[in-house]
């Protein structure tokens, strides 16, 4: 990935790589903290950054990016440093999408719901950001729909209203 992500290896992962990061391993890291990323901004859309929050980041880094839990702390850090920044949302989403199939993006989209919805409650802040996400990964109005719902009642959340 280029432009946002060489901008964001060279100010922050160096840093926080202290031995630094081998050519190989940039496009696992890449897209461990592009999905970390997401999934960190929305967590703080709400203004209430629960530890439950950061549990499911890690979680899901863990299960779906294949981070180890050796090196789960230097990629948590790396996206906090990262979300910390206000990416330019479209940009960034441009670049994460452009290589992901429509499925990885649809598994993006229920954990970014999930990570929403820890705190039993889906606010309307969250609620947009992933729209505007869901949007700029060219998701169908169809699936973000079923996709809200299918998260909502697996959080046990109410569905009135959708």
């Amino acid at each position: 990935m280029a432009g946002f992500l060489d901008k964001f290896r060279k100010s922050i992962v160096s840093s926080v790589f202290k031995g630094g990061i081998g050519e190989t391993d940039i496009q696992n890291v890449d897209d461990k903290i592009a999905l970390g990323v997401l999934l960190w901004i929305v967590a703080e859309a709400d203004d209430k950054f629960l530890p439950e929050e950061e549990d499911k980041i890690k979680g899901v880094l863990i299960a779906k990016a294949k981070a180890t839990e050796k090196d789960i702390s230097i990629v948590l850090e790396s996206v906090k440093k990262a979300a910390q920044q206000r990416i330019d949302l479209y940009t960034f989403t441009h670049e994460v999408s452009n290589n992901l199939a429509y499925n990885k993006k649809m598994d993006i989209l229920e954990d970014l719901f999930r990570v929403a919805c820890i705190d039993k409650e889906l606010d309307n802040n969250e609620l947009e950001l992933i729209r505007k996400i869901s949007g700029l990964f060219k998701i169908s109005h169809k699936d973000f729909i079923n996709t809200k719902i299918k998260i909502k009642k697996e959080a046990g959340l109410e569905t009135f209203g959708l």
